[in-house]
């Protein structure tokens, strides 16, 4: 994908409460700003991790603003329709913010699901991955699937790394330009506990990502 340097990106980060989605969005803006991006907005949500919550988050950011401040990135929120890549780490949450995506949408998905509690009561059922898919597939062509858990338990013996591969699997899709993956080691370098292990997990959501995307 060719980006130009003013183009805005816009990212959606979706997920559940306690995996990470809030620490993920910000990996990416402290990455941006290393990056040397113009312009970064984003919008979180906080106070959820209690009630099992749903959380989503915005990135939004433009390499090279415009001359013309009218022609910039204005808003934390993504408009309706405008997201360029989902960033699900629990794959249901993909429909529950469907309103963000369009045809020029690309979506990577966290196999691993997370049934809500009127799921466990036998309320309601979890939709399969292929029906997820099935109704992802009618906005864009560009549906990804990785079990990040399973790479991360197998690897790791933890799932605390899954936003980490899940970075990495946004990486190789080439939807967060700009970026290099040195700024991304820097920031986590600095900002996270394990680094090693950290970038580690990267460096395998870059190569199963990379896997995943091209075998399509």
């Amino acid at each position: 994908m060719t980006s130009n340097q003013n183009d805005i990106v816009n990212l959606v980060i979706a997920g559940t409460a306690g995996q990470g989605v809030i620490t993920l969005k910000r990996l990416i803006e402290f990455a941006a700003q290393k990056a040397g991006v113009d312009r970064i907005f984003g919008s979180e949500m906080h106070g959820l991790a209690q009630r099992e919550g749903s959380i989503t988050s915005h990135t939004r950011y433009q390499m090279k603003i415009f001359a013309n401040e009218r022609k910039n990135l204005q808003s934390p929120l993504i408009s309706y329709g405008d997201a360029d890549l989902f960033i699900c780490l629990e794959p249901v949450e993909a429909l529950r913010r469907g309103i963000y995506a369009s045809h020029k949408t690309m979506f990577v998905l966290n196999e691993r699901t997370i049934p809500p509690i009127l799921i466990t009561a036998d309320l309601e059922e979890y939709p399969p991955l292929e029906k997820i898919g099935s109704i992802l597939g009618k906005y864009s062509s560009q549906v990804y699937f990785m079990n990040a858990t399973d790479l991360a338990l197998k690897f790791f013996s933890s799932n605390q790394m899954v936003n980490i591969i899940m970075l990495g699997f946004a990486i190789a899709t080439d939807k967060l330009p700009f970026i290099k993956i040195e700024h991304y080691e820097q920031v986590i370098e600095e900002w996270l506990r394990d680094p090693d292990d950290n970038i580690k997990a990267l460096h395998m959501g870059i190569e199963k990502g990379k896997e995943i995307v091209n075998s399509f």
